[in-house]
């Protein structure tokens, strides 16, 4: 892969990176390092990938044109979409994330973003290098990037993988999670049950449990979610008498993730 590919791909990462960080400022620079690995995406894909400056090529732009049409993001997002149309469905949900992240660079307001916002960007990001380099990372491939990132900026080494933000809201009696991590069922049962631990002081009915992960954006089956419990107790992470982490359990959540 050249560098700069990779360079873009770290980027985003690194972006990603932030946003679930204990830094206070991480999920506003997270996502503005995600938005600037787009803009460099779409420069380099003019300039690098397809060499169209100097309107030698087809679809090719003048060294005047492509000056000014660069120094606008509008411009620019609009015309690397002529060139490769299966950029165009997306062009409305860049332009929005784009103008979110010059809130966060340019205002004055101490407003900032969430992990899953950034998560969301990254995500289209990987679609976008998809569509403009054919680059397509499966989900391990970018767990492994993520690793990549965070084992070059701690000391600490590869072997502490990057732990994921989980935060969690009472809404109409349900408890409902956001998290940037792409979960299993397992896990996402496991989250729910500390969710629910932590801010109601108790164990939910199953009933409540499977409500609250449809809230959260993982819905189940009944017969999916009592497998997924039975997993659980049978791994010792839940508690045998009602529906609530084991210590066991809770552990295991907690060398994972950011609660």
């Amino acid at each position: 892969m050249k560098t700069w590919l990779a360079e873009i791909i770290d980027q985003i990462a690194l972006g990603e990176f932030l946003a679930n960080s204990k830094v206070s400022c991480g999920q506003r620079f997270g996502l503005i390092a995600v938005d600037n690995g787009v803009e460099f995406m779409l420069i380099a894909y003019v300039e690098v990938y397809k060499q169209l400056v100097g309107g030698h090529k087809p679809g090719g732009i003048t060294k005047k044109e492509w000056d000014e049409t660069k120094k606008h993001f509008p411009k620019l997002l609009s015309y690397v979409a002529t060139l490769d149309p299966d950029l165009q469905p997306h062009v409305a949900e860049i332009t929005r994330y784009h103008e979110f992240r010059n809130g966060l660079y340019h205002s004055g307001t101490p407003v900032t973003t969430t992990p899953s916002r950034v998560a969301k960007y990254s995500k289209l990001a990987q679609e976008i290098l998809a569509i403009l380099f054919g680059i397509k990372l499966t989900l391990q491939e970018w767990e492994s990037t993520l690793s990549l990132v965070e084992s070059s900026l701690s000391s600490q080494g590869s072997s502490h993988p990057v732990k994921r933000q989980v935060t969690f809201e009472k809404v109409d009696e349900l408890i409902k999670f956001t998290t940037s991590a792409f979960l299993t069922a397992t896990e996402a049962v496991a989250i729910c049950l500390y969710g629910c631990s932590i801010l109601t002081g108790a164990a939910p009915s199953r009933p409540c449990l499977n409500q609250s992960l449809t809230r959260s954006g993982y819905p189940l089956s009944i017969n999916v979610l009592s497998a997924r419990l039975s997993d659980l107790k049978r791994n010792g992470c839940l508690q045998k008498k009602d529906l609530a982490l084991s210590a066991k359990g809770r552990k295991q959540l907690a060398k994972k993730y950011l609660l």
